[in-house]
Order: C-alpha cells, then sequence, then structure tokens
C-alpha cells in the first residue's frame, strides 16, 4: 500500500526528510517512456556490477540506465526515466545537481516487458545552478527504522546541461513573518492516478532561500492546520526562489501515480526545526490548495 513519498532539496548540504517510510512500502513513481529529443553526454552503471552503456542492457549483472536527457532551463520540470534489472519495488534515489546543490527523491521500480523494468521521477530544476547536472539513480537498502537505511552498490548515472539564470540562494535564509506575508498557490485543477507528474506552482513575498516543507495528502474536509505524519502522500523540503521582481516562487514536482483518486490538499509553509534531529514543524505562514485526482 502506497503511503508516503519522500523528495528533499538543498542549498548546500542535501537533507532527507525521514522518519516516515518503511522497508517495502510502495513510494516510487511508474515508468513512462521518454521522448529521448536529447543526447547523453555520459551514461555509466556503476556499483559491483559489470558495466554497460546505451539503452540496451547486455550483461547479465544488476543495472540501472537512465534514458537521455534534454537540455533544460531553470524552472523546467525535468522527468527522469530509465530501465533496469533489479526486482518491482525496489525502491531507488534520485539525486540531481551539481557540487554543493542537489535536489532528490525516492521512486519505485515499476513492471516493465521482457524483464526490462522501468523507474521515473520528476525534478524540479528551479533550485539548480546552471551549468553541468549529474542524474545519480541508486539503489536503497537496509531499513530505515533501524538506522540502516542507505544506498546500495548498483547505480546509473547521466548528465545534461541546465540553462538559464540561478533561481536559488547561496545561503539559507530564516525570514521575520509579517502580517503582510503571504504564499499562494497556483490553481492545480483535475490529475490522474495514472503516472501523472508536474509541478505544483506559487508565489510568496518570503525572501528566496527560505526553507519550506510541503505536504500534499488526502483532504479530509477540514483545512490543515499542521503537517500530519501519519498521512498518505508527499512530503518535501525545498526552498523559495527567484520570482519576477514584485514576488518570489515556490514550486514542488510530484508524481500521483498509484494515489487513491479523490479529492487531495497541498500544504507548504516555512519549516521550523531540523529533519537530522527528528524534529519538523510548520509555521503559521501557510498557502493551500486543492485538487482531484480522478
Amino acid at each position: 500500500m502506497k503511503q508516503k513519498t519522500l523528495l528533499y532539496s538543498s542549498i548546500l548540504v542535501a537533507v532527507i526528510i525521514a522518519a516516515i517510510i518503511s522497508v517495502g512500502m510502495v513510494t516510487g513513481f511508474s515508468g513512462i517512456n521518454p521522448s529521448a529529443s536529447g543526447g547523453v553526454v555520459s551514461k555509466t552503471n556503476t556499483g559491483s556490477q559489470s558495466a554497460t552503456t546505451g539503452n540496451t542492457p547486455v550483461d547479465t549483472g544488476q543495472y540501472i540506465l537512465i534514458d537521455p536527457v534534454a537540455d533544460k532551463i531553470t524552472g523546467d520540470l525535468l522527468i527522469v526515466t530509465g530501465s533496469t534489472n533489479l526486482p518491482a519495488g525496489t525502491i531507488l534515489m534520485v539525486d540531481v545537481g551539481s557540487t554543493g546543490v542537489g535536489i532528490g527523491g525516492d521512486a519505485a521500480v515499476t513492471t516493465g516487458p521482457g524483464g526490462v523494468n522501468r523507474f521515473s521521477s520528476p525534478v524540479d530544476t528551479s533550485g539548480l545552478k546552471p551549468g553541468p547536472q549529474t542524474i545519480t539513480v541508486n539503489n536503497m537498502i537496509g531499513d530505515l527504522a533501524k538506522g540502516d537505511y542507505r544506498p546500495g552498490t548498483v547505480k546509473g548515472t547521466a548528465t545534461f546541461t541546465l540553462k538559464g539564470t540561478y533561481l536559488g540562494a547561496d545561503t539559507r535564509v530564516q525570514p521575520t513573518i509579517t502580517k503582510d506575508d503571504y504564499i499562494r498557490i497556483n490553481a492545480i485543477g483535475n490529475r490522474s492516478s495514472a503516472g501523472e507528474q508536474f509541478l505544483i506552482t506559487g508565489t510568496t513575498s518570503l525572501p528566496a532561500g527560505t526553507t519550506l516543507i510541503w505536504e500534499v495528502m488526502p483532504d479530509t474536509g477540514t483545512p490543515p492546520t499542521g503537517l500530519d505524519l501519519n498521512a498518505t502522500g508527499i512530503m518535501a523540503n525545498n526552498a523559495v526562489t527567484k520570482g519576477d521582481g514584485t514576488s518570489n516562487r515556490v514550486s514542488l514536482a510530484v508524481d500521483m501515480s498509484g494515489y487513491a483518486p479523490g479529492k487531495w490538499v497541498v500544504l507548504v509553509g516555512v519549516m521550523k526545526g531540523e529533519p537530522n534531529s527528528g524534529s519538523i514543524e510548520i509555521d503559521k505562514l501557510t498557502g493551500t490548495a486543492y485538487f482531484t485526482l480522478k
């Protein structure tokens, strides 16, 4: 049963919001066929298994291959897809970024034809620095509850170029919130539970670099006033990015494939506490939006 998908972002150091998922839980993304309109500068498959190159597996070892990625512009939605012979249900960690700045989240392997399984993960490029980017997909092993949840030895990498202007900030910001501050999420509309991956966007008066906490969860009929660590859905942290000069930008890439149809709510606000200490809260200033999953 699908429970909670974890996503994370970093300004200086990647931080995973922990203490939510459990081993064996299907939290990932169903595979889709890429457009393959661009080339990959390099594609490698490393670890304890034999290396393979290209899109066709040629050995009998375990592998992860990432599909070709076209160049992107900061703020674009990037869909990382690929193939693997790891079994369906295997949890993968997908990381995208350059030195010091990265974005990532967990994905699950889904069944594909001919023993070649698939994976897919949406990535918001808003917080990345323009230039060469590395995509790393690693299998995850161990048990988070036991403190030994960690990358395994099966890994695939690819690169692409991110163009445009850097929209992020090099340092974290702890803003002093006033009564005039706001976070507004743009209308989302109806979405599909059959593999739809999309970008949630909005605006804010908060400065770039402000750390945010997000939760996407089923609507209970009562507007959320805080985080619900027991709810099914998605939880993520990232930062406010630069906007058009009059307001800044909030955004989150999500994958709703496999989640139950119905009404869902998006909650975002300033993050309080430290994920590494297990203490996470959301500040009083929040933004919400609703959408229907069909």
